[in-house]
């Protein structure tokens, strides 16, 4: 999804509310979005197109960012 609303031109960003915050913001975007309270909002992904153009950051070379069947030694 992440991939076609960039492919479409417009600029997204992932939220995840309950597993990384401690002040529930997963809480207050649920009562903004008016989601039932039987329910909870694990995630929301807003989708528009940006007041300014989106600096991407660079990435670590593969071998820096991955491993296999072990970490590395350092």
């Amino acid at each position: 999804m992440l991939l076609a609303i960039t492919e479409l031109g417009y600029s997204r960003c992932w939220y995840e509310g309950h597993i990384t915050d401690d002040d529930r913001i997963c809480d207050k975007m649920a009562d903004i979005l008016n989601v039932p309270h039987n329910y909870e909002l694990v995630c929301f992904l807003p989708v528009g197109i940006a007041k300014e153009e989106t600096i991407i950051p660079k990435k670590k070379p593969f071998d820096k960012r991955a491993w296999f069947n072990s970490f590395p030694l350092e």
